[in-house]
């Protein structure tokens, strides 16, 4: 007789009891090993997104802290150029320093994290525009300091742009990389649900009533919240971030959720900061030119139903001054007041925009009649004659001139703003501190 046979009639002679407790063992132990290898696979898919989620929230937030000492560094650059020698340069010339700290400080802090190698030659990309950026710009500073102010400013302009896409590019390739992360995870997700279900119907069809009650405990456990976060990052993944996941737990399942719901909060936040910033003049918070096309464009079947929609251009007379007499910081505060004073003025279904400089833009949208517009503009144009008080011993009374169009839907939106800004050139050649109707 082999040993095979041996072993044979040994297990053929066991008692049924014996027999079935010992294919309960088997089956409890094939149920255990494969949830202990389930558990560690779970474990190390938590860790790794975990550690993807932090190390592309963390260069996310670090690359827009970049990206915001870049734009300080560019304004602080422009105003150092445009003032004279002084107190107000040499405090610019702090600026500029401050702000090159900034960006070394958190370049090198993305340096240092564990970030794959297409984001690091990004990354290196990144530093070497930001070196030319600053050979241009000491050029540009050593020409303002020799009293060359057009080189300056020429420099500055130039350069100025490349820097700032550059900058755009990289903070949108991170945040591109980002998402891919995240629908990457999904997959991997997905793919392990996948496996996790087969092994446990294998496990059903061969277990006993501890097993399939095991599997049913497992289900409701793991289950049930790796689906809804499968189904949060696979919205994700489409570009919707609107769905949390709703886990109150601990252990690593909670932990993922939680980790999810951080990474999908600063993602919101940073693409609601990017159009934003997109959208909105940097100083006074208004709307800028693309987003005042937006709105006029929006009111265009107000225009064309024969409701009044009109377009007042406003621009201040004697800004110059006021910067020369006072400084930028005035220039600034004077901007702000007559942003606050023309939102204060108007409804809000109307949008104020800064176009650039000091001219603004009122959009009228479905006015009452062309009379109430012109009511309008005249109510404005007294308002910011208001004075506005600096500081205790400056007092600055800004004035402006308004040239409105009424727009009928029918002309292009440029031909709208060129009638205004005819209208407003009008006002300044014809004594400045009032409004023109455009003809």
């Amino acid at each position: 007789m082999t040993v095979f046979g041996g072993v044979r009639r040994r297990v053929a002679d066991l008692r049924i009891a014996t027999k079935i407790v010992s294919v309960s063992l088997v089956v409890t132990a094939i149920f255990t090993a494969s949830g202990v290898v389930g558990l560690v696979n779970l474990q190390r898919l938590v860790a790794e997104q975990d550690r993807d989620y932090r190390v592309n929230v963390v260069a996310v937030d670090k690359m827009t802290d970049v990206r915001s000492a870049v734009g300080a560094e560019l304004e602080a650059v422009l105003a150092y150029i445009l003032s004279d020698p002084g107190f107000y340069r040499d405090t610019y010339a702090e600026v500029i320093v401050d702000s090159d700290r900034d960006i070394d400080a958190r370049i090198a802090e993305l340096r240092a994290l564990a970030l794959p190698r297409n984001e690091l030659s990004g990354l290196k990309a990144f530093a070497a525009t930001v070196t030319m950026w600053r050979t241009a710009r000491q050029a540009a500073l050593d020409a303002a300091d020799a009293g060359d102010q057009r080189k300056a400013a020429a420099v500055v302009l130039v350069r100025s742009e490349a820097i700032a896409r550059a900058v755009k590019d990289r903070a949108n390739s991170f945040l591109d990389q980002l998402v891919e992360a995240v629908a990457d995870g999904a997959r991997r997700a997905k793919a392990n649900g996948i496996r996790n279900t087969q092994l446990t119907a294998a496990l059903l069809a061969a277990g006993a009533l501890t097993a399939i009650l095991l599997a049913v405990l497992t289900a409701r456990a793991i289950s049930r919240p790796l689906r809804e976060v499968v189904d949060v990052l696979a919205r994700v993944a489409r570009g919707d971030l609107s769905r949390r996941v709703e886990l109150d737990r601990g252990d690593e399942v909670g932990q993922m959720g939680r980790s999810l719901n951080e990474t999908l909060g600063v993602l919101r936040a940073a693409f609601e900061e990017v159009h934003h910033r997109a959208c909105h003049d940097g100083l006074t918070g208004l709307a800028n030119r693309a987003l005042l096309r937006e709105r006029i464009a929006a009111a265009r079947p107000n225009a064309a139903g024969g409701l009044p929609v009109a377009m007042l251009l406003i621009d201040l007379d004697g800004f110059k001054q006021v910067n020369d007499a006072y400084g930028h910081n005035a220039g600034d505060f004077l901007l702000t007041v007559v942003a606050e004073r023309l939102v204060a003025g108007v409804r809000a279904q109307d949008t104020v925009a800064r176009l650039g400089g000091d001219e603004f833009a009122v959009l009228l949208d479905g006015v009452e009649s062309a009379e109430d517009v012109y009511l309008v503009a005249d109510r404005l144009c007294t308002d910011l004659q208001e004075p506005a008080t600096y500081r205790p011993d400056c007092v600055i009374t800004p004035r402006a001139s308004i040239g409105v169009s009424l727009w009928d839907g029918e002309v292009p939106i440029d031909a709208l703003m060129h009638d205004a800004d005819q209208a407003m050139y009008a006002a300044k050649t014809g004594g400045k501190g009032r409004v023109v109707r455009s003809a």
